[in-house]
């Protein structure tokens, strides 16, 4: 109850490094279809310096916030020199999981189309996100029920960062979250349709999926997400002998909002976290 208390205590500094970002790249923003909620973003780097293109989900607690809202994170990842973007999805409760989910592939499709378009180079793709866009973007990267129905090749993927990504509804989950997930599925539905952490007994060892790299990022101080779920999935998937690193952030400040987003508001040289994010996508970068 402490760390929560922290993470609604951390949102007015939050508010302050928000109200002092400067921006030094301008998005192009495309949107697709009629809704106002399915656009995405792209970041071009002033000076490129990587081949992958980074993908980045945002989170929200699927009922909330878009794109325009993480400009900061966007703007961050290509000053480091890679092409990024950030895809936005219909949000709860106008719409539940099985539309979200289907959003989600949408927007990946049409970013990949929109690169082809511009003569950029999509043969390598870093997906990441926070919070509900890790859990998003772990299914998009290693569901192969997905992949199939979506007619999505996984062979793009040149691995998944997920920072405070829920995966695993077993076990004691907070409040939060089980009234959150309450709300991401239909009534009736399975949670499992959804848990990434269950999506993984799907893979086979000879699955393209299961040689695609796998970075979580987890607070033991999150507040909303217990580290034994995060753990849990990441020993499931070490168990398909998919390549995973692990980091465990342990300062009591860095509650769920502070590591998964804010942290890129932040000076390099001053936050591990964020060091060890550049890191993971330096490692995937050829």
């Amino acid at each position: 109850m402490k760390d929560l208390v922290r993470e609604f205590q951390s949102y007015p500094g939050i508010a302050v490094k928000m109200l002092s970002y400067k921006r030094e790249i301008k998005a192009t923003r495309v949107g697709i279809g009629s809704s106002k909620e399915l656009y995405f973003l792209h970041f071009a780097p002033v000076t490129k310096k990587h081949s992958e293109v980074v993908i980045y989900i945002h989170g929200g607690g699927w009922n909330s916030q878009a794109p325009k809202n993480f400009e900061f994170i966007g703007q961050r990842i290509a000053t480091e020199g890679y092409e990024c973007f950030i895809m936005g999805y219909r949000k709860v409760p106008r719409v539940h999981f099985n539309e979200i989910i289907s959003d989600v592939c949408t927007e990946y499709k049409a970013i990949l189309q929109y690169l082809k378009k511009k003569g950029i180079d999509a043969s390598r793709v870093i997906i990441t996100g926070s919070s509900a866009g890790a859990h998003l973007g772990s299914l998009l990267v290693y569901d192969k029920e997905l992949h199939q129905r979506e007619k999505i090749g996984a062979k793009r993927f040149a691995g998944f960062i997920g920072l405070a990504g829920p995966y695993c509804f077993e076990g004691k989950i907070s409040w939060v979250l089980n009234q959150l997930l309450s709300d991401l599925f239909e009534k009736g539905q399975d949670w499992k349709e959804g848990e990434p952490y269950s999506r993984l007994d799907l893979l086979e060892s000879s699955d393209y999926e299961t040689s695609i790299p796998m970075y979580l990022i987890q607070s033991e101080h999150d507040g909303i997400l217990d580290m034994k779920q995060t753990l849990s999935f990441a020993r499931k998937a070490m168990e398909l002998n998919i390549p995973v690193k692990f980091y465990r952030v342990t300062d009591a400040k860095n509650t769920h909002t502070n590591y998964s987003t804010a942290m890129f508001y932040d000076d390099l040289s001053k936050s591990k976290t964020l060091q060890e994010f550049f890191n993971y996508l330096g490692e995937l970068s050829k």
